[in-house]
């Protein structure tokens, strides 16, 4: 439909949202319309006046399927569509294509920062309230795109129609009741095939970015000092240290020595270089809080090196990137958030405990 004046056009984006805009009338200086969709789901209204450059002018969440939009009229000709925002994390570990467990003793559980009786006061990972909703996700419908191995995973394996998965000898997969018994294999109804599950491309962050600078925070130098605001740089190395809510673009590879984020603060990495390498015990989120540190791979990124030594909070979610966790031998590392890649391969003893919180408040595209 096209309206002109106060009445901007209404479109249909049914691939992406499987919702109709309709019913649009005055009201006042504004105007307001019907959108009909999915009950309790998340949708983004934006607009265009080229259908080409949209941008998004109010973000809606109803129980019901029809839910009513007002938003202030504009002078000019205007198209609007809906578009569905997912929750970029709604399993512990989420691929385009492929997870792949190799060697013995990696874990997969899910514990909820939200809540103390599944956390530590402090909202961290507590091994004794850990539960069993750490589902590992592919898109991929190829036989055995996920290949288990002999890990433990407390959750449920979600493939598209007629996708599978492989465990080794010592892999088992569901509830805490099963795999703490000792069961291997797969649990009867922990293996389910859904529609396939959307991971799409990352998207850089708006905004009017600057080249950030050294300092000294508490008695330490840095490479770089980000407080709060948007910064970018052609390649990221040396030790940066954020004191705000900071974004920060690079443009090239990020082989950082250190990253600390201070426990009011927060960063949003995105990458689009082709590779970045990263080490766990070198990443400092002092809040543990998983939503503090996240790391976004652009489609440019297509390769992430994580070294796996300690523990760490926070989120990668990288869709056009293969993701690798090192570290091999004796060595243990905790990763508590959620990953997504296009090929996701673990190496070694890596215990990844999802954060239920970011399949409800975490972030969406």
């Amino acid at each position: 439909m096209r309206f002109i004046g106060i009445f901007a056009g209404l479109t249909l984006v049914g691939a992406l949202s499987a919702a109709t805009l309709s019913n649009p009338r005055r009201v006042g200086t504004g105007f307001e319309f019907s959108v009909t969709g999915a009950s309790n789901a998340i949708y983004a209204i934006e607009t265009s006046g080229d259908l080409q450059n949209w941008r998004a002018v109010v973000t809606n969440r109803q129980f019901g399927e029809v839910r009513m939009i007002s938003i202030p009229a504009s002078a000019q000709e205007e198209f609007y569509r809906a578009r569905l925002l997912q929750r970029l994390f709604t399993g512990a570990l989420g691929a385009r294509e492929s997870i792949t467990f190799q060697g013995s003793g990696a874990r997969v559980d899910s514990f909820d920062s939200r809540d103390p009786n599944y956390s530590r006061p402090d909202g961290s990972f507590d091994p004794a309230k850990a539960r069993d909703r750490g589902d590992i996700i592919t898109s991929s419908g190829l036989t055995n795109s996920l290949s288990i191995g002999n890990a433990k995973v407390y959750g449920v394996l979600r493939v598209p129609p007629g996708g599978s998965a492989i465990l080794g000898p010592g892999g088992s997969v569901g509830s805490s009741a099963w795999v703490n018994s000792g069961q291997f294999g797969i649990e009867p109804g922990h293996l389910i095939e859904a529609t396939s599950r959307v991971f799409p491309d990352a998207e850089l962050a708006k905004g009017v970015y600057v080249t950030p600078g050294p300092g000294s925070v508490g008695g330490t130098n840095y490479t770089y000092v980000l407080s709060s605001g948007h910064y970018t740089l052609p390649e990221l190395r040396g030790s940066t240290v954020v004191t705000g809510r900071a974004t920060l673009y690079v443009s090239g590879s990020a082989q950082p020595y250190t990253i600390v984020v201070l426990r009011e603060a927060s960063l949003d990495l995105y990458v689009g270089g082709a590779s970045a390498a990263v080490e766990l015990s070198r990443m400092v989120n002092e809040s543990g809080n998983a939503a503090a540190f996240a790391y976004y791979g652009l489609p440019s990124n297509t390769n992430v090196s994580v070294a796996t030594h300690g523990s760490f909070a926070g989120t990668i979610y990288a869709p056009a990137a293969d993701v690798t966790f090192g570290g091999g031998g004796n060595d243990e590392a905790d990763f508590s958030g959620a990953v997504v890649g296009r090929n996701i391969t673990v190496n070694g003893k890596l215990n990844v405990h999802y954060d239920e919180s970011l399949g409800v408040a975490g972030p969406e595209l």
